[in-house]
């Protein structure tokens, strides 16, 4: 037996150009900062007029997770879509985005809905109307607070934090994942409360400590991707932020791994003057959010860092094979500062990579390497440049190559005057045995102050 199909429409009129609130409602991947019923958005396949999405949003309390097609009509500025594949009690959902221009140079707004609910139930048409109208007025309602925003300071804005880890990433993954264990891992974190009830989608309340002593608690919806990746939604934000997302990744790198922390928020404008005095700004604001979500962030990270770089290490190198390691570097480091770049590019692996942050990209390969040192700009007549390093950590790793860390100084030395650090380095190293002896597969140079 056919199932009823029943129809809404909602629509608003809102006081931005028609292509511009189009733009928000065509840009899936920032409806969580748009859409408060909007949790995170995945792209699964995408051309020019075809898309298909993986979206998580909430409805009536609890979160639901579908995929979508969308066919998208710029020039007439609609947008239809239908789900693939449902979730109980919606049997099929479909419908369409309308933006029309109006005389004033506005828009009006038209989101239809058409659905089927399970079994036809009149307990299931209910709880799907009451999920429209709820989450419909709530996306129109938005959708014109964005419109307005745009442009303006209180403009999603995103920053993200990085920090370079020498472990495999899974082992910090598994350390971001587990946010139950974080009062006892994390300094800033006073209380977690996390429930996991449908897989790979996590509620995290959390009381987070300021640098006054006070909390504050937030309250999140955490999705971990297949990739690794945790996208997150605060549901209940500090007063300065109306809308936090974030996302969590960790990356492979040849030397271990690298976290991300993304933050986009959204500035709370009628909360600035209550929270940081009647002159601060929202621009100040801004700041503020910057400072406190990135600082926490890199905290959780380093302790990330910390923690999975303890689980990879095995002992320290025993004493004969740590002296090598020094006769190592303390070789290499003279064959640069003689300017021999093909007998110090065969302290690399054949495919070794050298990389540091002033660089775009690696320098990948002895001939690329050898290539480089030729090609650095030579010191000023009558100076004399010196690479001095500190004494390196050094550990082996479970793939049997051995990680090192340590400081390293460029001193630049002109006649007749007193030596001046040119630059103040921090690198990390993956050695791997070459005999007796060790060549590098890769280095990470960080310059201080970058």
């Amino acid at each position: 037996m056919a199932h009823e199909v029943h129809t809404t429409e909602h629509a608003i009129t809102v006081a931005a150009a028609p292509e511009a609130v189009f733009a928000l409602v065509e840009r899936a991947q920032d409806w969580p900062h748009v859409f408060p019923p909007s949790l995170h958005v995945e792209y699964l396949e995408r051309s020019r007029d075809e898309e298909r999405l993986r979206i998580w949003a909430t409805a009536n309390g609890e979160v639901k997770t579908w995929t979508s097609r969308r066919t998208l009509d710029r020039e007439a500025l609609r947008i239809r879509f239908r789900q693939e594949i449902s979730q109980d009690p919606v049997a099929a959902m479909g419908g369409e985005w309308i933006v029309e221009a109006l005389p004033d140079g506005g828009s009006r707004v038209r989101l239809l809905h058409d659905f089927r609910a399970v079994g036809d139930l009149e307990s299931n048409v209910r709880w799907i109307l009451a999920a429209i109208e709820r989450n419909s007025g709530a996306e129109l309602a938005a959708l014109e607070s964005a419109a307005l925003r745009s442009g303006t300071d209180e403009a999603p804005y995103t920053f993200e934090d990085s920090v370079r880890i020498d472990a495999p990433a899974q082992q910090v993954r598994d350390f971001l994942r587990e946010a139950e264990l974080w009062q006892q891992r994390l300094p800033h974190v006073a209380r977690v409360l996390l429930k996991e009830d449908t897989p790979d989608v996590q509620h995290l309340e959390m009381d987070t400590r300021t640098p006054d002593g006070s909390t504050h608690t937030t309250a999140s919806v955490r999705i971990c991707l297949p990739d690794g990746r945790i996208a997150y939604k605060q549901l209940r934000t500090p007063p300065l932020m109306s809308v936090h997302t974030g996302e969590w990744s960790v990356a492979e790198t040849p030397s271990g791994c690298v976290a991300v922390s993304r933050h986009t928020v959204v500035v709370n404008a009628a909360a600035v003057g209550q929270v940081l005095g009647p002159a601060a700004t929202t621009a100040e604001a801004r700041t503020f959010i910057r400072d406190a979500l990135g600082g926490n962030s890199t905290i959780t990270m380093r302790h990330a860092k910390e923690h999975a770089e303890l689980q990879a290490r095995s002992e320290p190198l025993p004493p004969a094979e740590y002296a090598s390691v020094q006769q190592f570097y303390a070789r290499q480091m003279r064959l640069l500062d003689e300017g021999d770049g093909e007998a110090w590019a065969a302290t690399f692996t054949e495919e070794g990579a050298f990389e540091q942050t002033s660089f775009t990209e690696p320098v990948r390969g002895r001939a690329s390497i050898a290539r480089a040192v030729r090609e650095r700009p030579a010191a000023p007549a009558g100076t004399v440049r010196r690479h001095w390093i500190g004494l390196p950590a050094a550990w082996r790793f479970p793939d049997g190559s051995v990680r090192t860390g340590y400081d390293a100084l460029v001193v630049s030395t002109t006649e007749g005057a007193a030596p001046v650090i040119r630059l103040s380095t921090s690198c990390q190293d993956v050695l791997v045995a070459d005999g007796d002896g060790w060549l590098v597969s890769h280095r990470h140079v960080r310059h201080d102050g970058q």
